[in-house]
């Protein structure tokens, strides 16, 4: 693997899909008057996309918010993490998407709560043609996108196809991260897409709970096999395992890599985009698939550990520093 800070040039990766508001409360329990509230700005591509500029790659994210504060602190957060926004388009037609999240029970349990019917996107107010446009003159050398933009609207759906079908057809790697909202579609839903996608898809993602309840299997080779039988032909299928690490599938291999430990889990909720950053940025810098999945697993563990979907995420260095086992010096 490329384990250089900066090289040149960097890979640049489109990631598309609906960013969010996401209003979290200051202390744990049932969501009540007495909470106050942070607004962070997250969202599955979103977190991905950071998660790909702090192990120092290019991410470019494509999107619509609207014309409100919500939406100038996704944008203002986006840019200042370094990612190009030159594709979030503003729309004065509907609201920015926000979420209310809730920490209660013996577990700790996270519970969401989506607001997001009059955004821009749920509105079919997402305009595709400059993106689109830019897959084909951009060399793009990766797009990633998740089965939630598909769910959002049906304009959202013919548009997050139309982009992995020109990126499949220019030859540039396609991941998507199935990422099931069961409050936006129920299970038939979501096993429909896959198979409206598989054909142009190099890398499927799924957790473990979402391959049981799709597959009816948690084995990364029987996913593998059953998307063979539906077109896939991409490389490899990657079953996240949360706590359990991650098993990938490609060509009927398995590989297995654990789990980072942790000193506490604070917020599981943006781990899985998490991980997917890690495992692209892993293959981006010409690292082999166990590689991939390690930094994939210690990007994820990060996310853990802080409150906001993202915020946890490592830099580079912080990355490369557990990759080798190098330990910080406490004080």
């Amino acid at each position: 693997m490329r384990t250089d800070e900066s090289f040149t040039p960097k890979p640049r990766i489109l990631t598309f899909g609906e960013p969010l508001v996401a209003m979290v409360p200051d202390a744990p329990g049932v969501v009540s008057p007495m909470h106050q509230f942070r607004p962070y700005p997250v969202g599955a591509e979103l977190n991905t996309a950071v998660g790909l500029a702090r192990l120092g790659l290019h991410p470019v994210v494509a999107c619509c918010v609207g014309a409100d504060p919500f939406g100038s602190l996704i944008r203002s957060a986006a840019r200042s993490e370094g990612i190009d926004i030159s594709e979030v388009q503003v729309s004065t037609a509907g609201s920015t998407a926000v979420m209310f999240k809730q920490r209660s029970g013996l577990q700790m349990n996270t519970s969401v709560y989506y607001y997001r019917s009059a955004s821009p996107m749920a509105m079919g107010e997402w305009n595709p043609e400059a993106v689109q446009e830019r897959i084909v003159t951009d060399n793009f050398d990766w797009v990633h996108a998740t089965g939630i933009t598909w769910m959002i609207s049906n304009q959202c759906r013919n548009v997050a196809t139309d982009l992995f079908r020109i990126a499949h057809q220019r030859g540039v790697p396609v991941s998507f991260d199935i990422n099931v909202r069961l409050k936006l579609a129920a299970a038939e839903g979501w096993r429909q897409l896959i198979q409206e996608v598989l054909p142009f898809v190099t890398w499927l993602f799924i957790g473990d709970e979402e391959a049981d309840l799709l597959f009816a299997t948690t084995h990364a080779r029987e996913i593998e096999a059953e998307c063979l039988n539906h077109g896939f032909n991409g490389v490899g299928v990657v079953v996240k395992r949360g706590d359990k690490g991650a098993t990938v599938s490609t060509g009927g291999t398995e590989i297995t890599v654990s789990a980072r430990r942790v000193a506490a889990v604070v917020d599981t909720v943006g781990a899985g985009d998490g991980f997917n950053a890690g495992f692209i940025a892993g293959l981006l810098r010409d690292g082999s698939v166990d590689e991939a999945l390690s930094l994939g697993t210690i990007v994820g563990a990060y996310a853990v550990t802080s409150i906001g979907d993202y915020h946890g995420y490592p830099t580079w260095t912080e990355a490369l520093q557990e990759l080798r086992g190098i330990q910080g010096v406490p004080r």
